[in-house]
């Protein structure tokens, strides 16, 4: 499958970058039960309370934005695929500021980024869509590589294929293929396609 893979699509947190916002704490500081997606649940409240709740958010996106650090093989990986003509986008829930700081950080550019700006968030599949709309690529030969359930709720609802990072721990998500490490995704494609 990673032979036909012409477009790789990332989410952020916790996969380009290790994961440092603590979303049990965040939801017990909005109130919200354990488990739920917070963008959703702040969607559904009031105006008020979502803006308030969304106040919140922002401010724990933009801590982990100046904390940003590059998860294991992140950067290798990503400019070895552009290197190779391989498209590739980001699709996070963050807000467009704090994204922007963090791939400053990790000095890293994407020919598409989708924030929850620019449609639905995930596990919709929308943003999917929408980052291959704009690269003009098809989810047939597209890679979602993420590290929680929705991203790959996302790419499966979407017709790409997944990828699941575990981040070093026991897969808690079914996917195409599941890797600890963003390394040792590189390895694997250098593998089936090499130089």
């Amino acid at each position: 499958m990673l032979s036909t893979i012409d477009t790789v699509l990332f989410d952020l947190d916790g996969t380009l970058t290790v994961p440092v916002i603590d979303f049990d704490a965040l939801r017990a500081s909005l109130r919200l039960p354990d488990g739920v997606s917070i963008t959703h649940a702040l969607n559904e409240m009031p105006a008020i309370e979502r803006e308030r709740g969304f106040e919140i958010v922002r401010a724990a996106e933009l801590e982990a934005a100046h904390n940003a650090v590059a998860n294991r093989g992140a950067i290798e990986l990503v400019r070895w695929l552009q290197g190779r003509g391989i498209a590739t986008g980001v699709i996070t829930r963050n807000y467009q500021g704090a994204v922007d700081i963090t791939l400053e950080a990790l000095d890293l550019r994407f020919e598409v980024v989708i924030t929850r700006d620019c449609a639905p968030p995930k596990p919709a599949p929308d943003a999917v869509h929408e980052a291959l709309r704009r690269l003009g690529r098809d989810a047939g030969n597209a890679l979602m590589v993420g590290d929680y359930r929705d991203d790959i709720e996302a790419g499966k609802a979407a017709g790409a294929h997944t990828c699941l990072v575990t981040n070093g721990e026991e897969p808690r998500f079914e996917a195409e293929l599941s890797v600890p490490w963003l390394s040792d995704l590189l390895v694997m494609f250098q593998r089936v396609q090499p130089a």
